[in-house]
């Protein structure tokens, strides 16, 4: 009987833990997500003013080297390239698509996809830069609330696991 008590135990520890990581990783997703998207900001800028070159095909360059974007802008890119598709409905399917994104940063991220193509290069550079700022802002705030708020759903998830196991023995 004590042998089955232990691996009742057993087995309820390592599904609180594995509860605990999927209470975490909403948050941890938002942080990878914003730092993807701060790194293809960064590589949009060089393509678009200096290189030339035309929107998809930058958007395309920028979001290759993402591993989190990359699938979602192969299909928002050959989407772009169809003659009856508007570029402003396309953006905002994309940000519906993509895992990780929390109400403020599809918000930045839908007001930059409304100037995207539809001005001067130095116009969009500085669209993008205050892009940036912004999910920067965001990215420090999604870190503060992984650690504070994906640690407290951690432990709290332990905490009910072991209380189980105490009540279990």
């Amino acid at each position: 009987m004590i042998f089955v008590r232990v691996v009742a135990a057993v087995l309820v520890l390592y599904a609180a833990w594995r509860l605990s990581e999927r209470a975490r990783e909403p948050f941890q997703a938002r942080v990878r997500g914003l730092e993807e998207w701060q790194q293809l900001l960064a590589r949009l800028i060089p393509l678009i003013e200096w290189r030339r070159l035309p929107l998809p095909d930058a958007l395309w360059q920028a979001a290759s080297a993402q591993r989190l974007l990359r699938p979602a802008f192969k299909v928002f890119t050959e989407e772009l390239r169809s003659p009856d598709c508007r570029f402003d409905d396309r953006w905002e399917r994309l940000l519906i698509r993509l895992p990780g994104l929390w109400g403020d940063d599809r918000r930045v991220l839908s007001d930059l996809g409304r100037v995207l193509g539809t001005s001067d290069t130095s116009h969009q550079h500085r669209h993008i830069a205050a892009a940036q700022a912004e999910l920067e802002r965001l990215l420090v705030e999604a870190r503060t609330r992984r650690s504070k708020d994906g640690r407290l759903f951690s432990v709290l998830v332990n905490a009910l696991g072991l209380t189980v196991v105490i009540l279990l023995l």
